[in-house]
């Protein structure tokens, strides 16, 4: 009899120790978001700087505010010094005008008074590596990411050269940036978190931080809700896109 007590109470032990376990600090992450966001900025893809071949977001087509998505994976090690992430994210913005000013575009000239479709997609593929100090509470340290951005701006429109034209200027780069990444995690439901990134190139440029808040009602799920803003200035030659946007993002957080 005293050795079936002994038995179960070594069960016990170690189920209850199975139990602490599942419940440590959750070391991965996946995080799916619905991002909103307003661009502004400027493209020139004629090969010159001349008056009318830059074309201006705000002035020539008022892009308006256009639903995105990124999803992002966090791996943090066991001590919580390493963490390492990866996020796709994508935007499109559609703007049909009439163009109040004429304007050159990858050899086409779109005259005023003409209705201009015009189409913006940017998307990010980045991964990041940050080394962090601190305690089960609030961690930050240095953070550096590199990855590719690709940008494309898409016209389609009546021009000289006649009706239902489409030009199509792009760059895609590899970009990487330095800064920090900050986790605060006041209680095991709250966690708080901001990053920054930032480099000067030759003529390229690039900018981008973010800062929000997750809630974890159960252990395993959450919602995450922030805000986001990215400033990218690409030069290849005489051709070039500078493209910012900033907006709020909501989502579902699933970690293990």
């Amino acid at each position: 009899m005293s050795s079936l007590k002994y038995v179960l109470a070594v069960a016990l032990i170690a189920v209850t120790g199975t139990v602490v376990v599942c419940q440590d600090k959750p070391k991965n992450e996946v995080e799916i978001r619905a991002t909103v966001s307003v661009p502004s900025g400027e493209a020139n893809f004629s090969g010159t700087g001349a008056a009318g071949s830059t074309i201006d977001f705000n002035r020539d087509f008022d892009f308006k505010n256009e639903w995105g998505f990124e999803i992002k994976y966090a791996y943090r090690s066991e001590n919580g010094k390493h963490k390492f992430a990866f996020d796709y994210a994508n935007t499109d913005w559609d703007r049909t005008r009439t163009i109040t000013r004429s304007f050159t575009f990858r050899g086409e000239t779109y005259v005023i008074g003409a209705s201009v479709e015009a189409n913006l997609r940017q998307s990010v593929w980045r991964g990041m590596y940050s080394y962090r100090w601190g305690n089960d509470k609030i961690r930050i340290g240095p953070m550096v990411d590199m990855g590719v951005i690709p940008t494309r701006l898409d016209l389609t429109g009546t021009t000289l050269s006649g009706t239902g034209r489409k030009t199509e200027g792009s760059i895609s780069k590899f970009a990487a940036t330095v800064g920090y990444d900050l986790d605060y995690d006041p209680t095991s439901k709250v966690s708080l978190f901001n990053n920054l990134g930032v480099i000067a190139f030759r003529h390229d440029r690039l900018f981008h931080a973010e800062g929000g808040i997750k809630y974890f009602p159960a252990h395993n799920f959450g919602a995450v809700a922030g805000y986001k803003f990215q400033r990218y200035r690409w030069v290849d030659d005489e051709n070039f896109f500078k493209v910012t946007s900033h907006g709020p993002f909501v989502g579902g957080v699933v970690r293990w």
